[in-house]
């Protein structure tokens, strides 16, 4: 073999030899990984649902999105079984998707996110209290602009309706994150939207909002003292009530009262 000929021979084979280096492995790279089975389909729309999902290659998983919501809370059990906590999302049908390594991959899986229980806190079931005070003593809703007045007999007192208060608390925190006051959301939202997206079917709905009121004594005078929202608290086509309250923003303070009836 000519001296040229060892040259091209030596110049291949170090080639070859740089290629078993730049070529990964099959074990080096990230398998697919594929979830066919979860535990649950539906989950609550405040978070905190518990979900064992099943598949293959779980092992790399270290995100989970519900839809475009991402939590990381994930539990490895084995390669083919992982559990996650379910973060919070607005009630609907969401698509659930598995992060590895640098990639984002869609399963099959859809969970369905609804409103569950919802307690009213203190300061929520106080203003269901003096709400439904109001109702069941009866009230004279005074339009001062106008000189009218309009005397509404007793009425049933309303009930807590957890739906009802998911969109209430929901509106209430915007408007003090977003720092603004409007039944309209800054997205252009209704407050009957926000009531139908909670996933309450009624027949009928209405909203109070209000803002800077330091307690729900006040919050409640000040509403009975207004006559359209005197007529609505008052108002006998309501049959439930959801409360929310937060703080922030320039009025330090927002309320919401949504009521609604039912459809049969």
């Amino acid at each position: 073999m000519s001296r040229l000929s060892r040259l091209v021979v030596s110049w291949l084979a170090a080639i070859a030899l740089l290629g078993l280096w730049l070529v990964p492995t099959p074990s080096q790279a990230v398998s697919k990984p594929t979830a066919k089975y979860a535990t649950v389909k539906v989950a609550a729309a405040e978070g905190g649902t518990k979900i064992t999902i099943t598949g293959k290659n779980l092992k790399k998983v270290s995100a989970i999105y519900f839809g475009s919501t991402k939590t990381t809370k994930i539990t490895h059990v084995s390669a083919t079984k992982l559990k996650v906590t379910a973060p919070k999302h607005v009630p609907g049908t969401v698509k659930l998707k598995l992060r590895a390594g640098k990639r984002t991959y869609t399963t099959k899986l859809k969970i369905t996110y609804v409103v569950t229980k919802i307690s009213p806190t203190a300061t929520e079931a106080e203003v269901l209290r003096l709400t439904n005070a109001a109702r069941l003593s009866g009230y004279t809703c005074v339009d001062e602009a106008s000189d009218t007045t309009t005397k509404l007999p007793a009425v049933a007192a309303l009930s807590w309706n957890a739906k009802l208060a998911y969109a209430a608390r929901g509106h209430s925190s915007d408007m003090a994150a977003k720092n603004y006051f409007s039944h309209t959301s800054k997205d252009g939202t209704t407050f009957s939207a926000r009531i139908t997206r909670a996933g309450y079917k009624w027949s009928a709905v209405g909203e109070n909002i209000a803002a800077g009121y330091s307690t729900p004594a006040r919050v409640v005078e000040g509403w009975l003292a207004s006559y359209g929202h005197c007529k609505n608290l008052m108002s006998a086509n309501f049959t439930e009530l959801g409360v929310g309250v937060a703080t922030g923003g320039d009025y330090g303070i927002y309320w919401t009262q949504d009521f609604g009836k039912p459809r049969s």
